[in-house]
Order: C-alpha cells, then structure tokens, then sequence
C-alpha cells in the first residue's frame, strides 16, 4: 500500500486541463483553475484531518483533547521555593506575605509567619514570577521590598538555594508524554508500578525532570529507588524542590501496595583529556568537541549506561580527525545509580 501524497494546485490544474481538452481553451483555461483550487483546498482539508488523528502529528488544540482523553496534563511553569536566612532583633516577628526582592530583579514572598531567634532564622519563601529565572544560589541576598523594623534589611539564601523554578513544558517534551501514555494504555492498559511506569510519573512530577534511574528491589525485595535526571540543571541532578515534587507526584499515583525512595543520583564523572594536532587546535574546535561530548554524555540515562571508546571517538571526530585521545583508555560503565557527568574537557 503507496503514502496517500497530495498533489500540488499545479498538479491538479494539469490533470483538470488533459480533462478538458476537448473544450475550447477560452473556456478549458479558467475552468480548470476554478476546479483546481475548489480540489486543491478539499485535499488540503483531508491533509489536515490526517494529521489530527495521532497525537504525534496533530495541531495543539487538538493535542490538548488528545492529552485530556489520557490524562496528561502539560506541565505548568514552576516558582522557585526554598529558604533565606532572616536576622535581627530577637522575639521580632517577620509577617506571611511580606516581599522581598533577589537581585535578578524578581520578588519573593514569605509563606509562613515566624519569629526572629537569636541567631539567623529560616524563613520559607517562593519567587512570585514562576520558571528557572526565580533559582538562587546558596549566599545570594535578597532584600526587604518594605523595610521592618527589627529585621535586617538583607537576607541570606541558605546552603539548599531557591530552586525548582522551571519554564512551561516544552510542546514537543509535552507531545512525546502524550503518545507514550497512549502507547501504554493500547498495549497493556494502563500503568502498574513497571520500571517505565516510575520513569514516566517522574517526566510528570517536574518539568525539569527529563528522566529517571529506576532501581526495584534495591532495599529488599519489593522496594523502589527512583532517581530523576535533570539535564537542564547542574550536573544533571534534581534540586530539593524537584525531588519533593516527585516524592509528592509518586504518593498520589504510585501502587498503594509500592514500597518506594525517591534521591538524587550519584554523579559518576567523566573526565576526558585530548591533543588537537598543530593547525586544529583552535578554540571553536575545542567548544565544538565539548559540545559534542556533552550531548552524548545527556544521551545516557539508563541504569546500564556505557560510554565506549568508539562513541567518544565518533563524537570528537564529528568535529576533526586531527587528534589525540589521552584519557580515557577503556570504555566507562555506571554502577547502580550512577548517572555519567562529562567534566570540562583537558587539552593536553
């Protein structure tokens, strides 16, 4: 069976014009370009309905009743959360909904009332701009919007930072979740608790979740370690926020009966040491090789991940042949949990 392929308006016009040979050209001309675009615009119509038929090929307002018939939400930008350390004067009390503002210009709310100790006081707080701009590193400062007598007009991030703040789910990541819960549903019914299943549920707790480690019977027969992968955030590793939005995720969907962890994974570094020949080492080769090894270092997520000499060759010489491999000298193997992390590369 041929792919149905659309003609072209030119194409029709030609096959309406050989119809119409036997009338006079006068008439066979504009006949066939009236008929021609009334056809053109009806294939076009079936073109369209073809499309809306997968949740793969369809338009976004039909990916919406495509993701609604399944239950895949598209997963809403996030506000970054976390903790600031507050000083001042001792029993001063630091009201709910009092602002602060970061130095990436942004505001900051306080969710809960607390009184000042002795010392620095933690204060939970979440960015009132939701998406990745909101993250703070750990000894940023942020300052009171409205002065308060008592507080110290600056405030510390504390050692965790402000993290989770992540942007909309992308169209493509939310269509990819949409098609693989379609999948699932046709071939076994719906999800149980296989190791896809927590991979899946996890790329649905956090948008900046983009896969997972699964470990069953880790702890002990029936236990589950679920370690998401975020490789849009440092060294590919969840922050406090994405793994209590999993945690939180995994409680109201995972078997009641399932008896599971949810944790960072273990960073497994991968150091790679190269010699560009005379007349190659240039500084966009060197970028363009990092960039190369990055991606294929993000392409390994699985629990059985291997990084081969030929993989790690074949990236390099995506860029020159001109070069020398120093380290590393034998293929790379994760152990359980492990997630590969490429370091900055050494040029010898």
């Amino acid at each position: 069976m041929t792919n149905y392929v659309r003609p072209s308006y030119s194409e029709l016009k030609a096959r309406i014009q050989n119809d119409l040979a036997a009338l006079p050209a006068v008439l066979a001309g504009p006949l066939a370009a009236a008929w021609a675009r009334a056809c053109h615009g009806v294939h076009g119509n079936l073109d369209w309905i073809d499309r809306q038929c997968s949740p793969l090929t369809c338009e976004l307002e039909r990916l919406y009743d495509w993701a609604a018939l399944y239950g895949v939400d598209r997963l809403a930008a996030t506000a970054a959360t976390g903790h600031v350390l507050v000083t001042g004067t001792a029993g001063t009390d630091l009201l709910a909904d009092t602002l602060l503002r970061g130095q990436n210009g942004l505001d900051y709310k306080v969710l809960a009332a607390v009184e000042l100790g002795a010392g620095a006081t933690p204060v939970a707080v979440r960015c009132q701009t939701a998406g990745s701009a909101g993250n703070l590193i750990a000894g940023q400062s942020l300052t009171l919007v409205d002065p308060v007598p008592g507080i110290a007009g600056s405030l510390t991030v504390d050692s965790n930072g402000l993290t989770g703040g992540a942007a909309e789910e992308t169209l493509e990541d939310w269509r990819i979740r949409v098609a693989d819960e379609w999948q699932v549903m046709v071939i076994r019914g719906g999800r149980s608790g296989k190791s896809a299943d927590y991979r899946f549920w996890a790329k649905t707790a956090h948008p900046s979740v983009t896969g997972a480690l699964v470990q069953p019977h880790a702890l002990g027969i029936g236990t589950v370690i679920v370690r998401p992968i975020c490789n849009g955030l440092l060294d590919r590793l969840p922050t406090p926020a994405v793994l209590d939005a999993v945690a939180a995720y995994l409680a109201d969907i995972a078997p009641a009966t399932a008896d599971w962890r949810v944790a960072a994974p273990i960073v497994k570094r991968v150091s790679v040491t190269i010699d560009l020949l005379p007349g190659y080492d240039s500084q966009a080769n060197r970028d363009a090789i990092q960039a190369a090894l990055a991606a294929l270092v993000l392409s390994e997520s699985s629990e059985a991940a291997v990084l081969t000499m030929a993989e790690i060759d074949a990236a390099i010489a995506s860029v020159t042949q001109q070069y020398t491999r120093l380290a590393p000298l034998a293929d790379l193997h994760v152990a359980a949990g492990d997630l590969f992390v490429l370091n900055p590369v050494t040029w010898a």
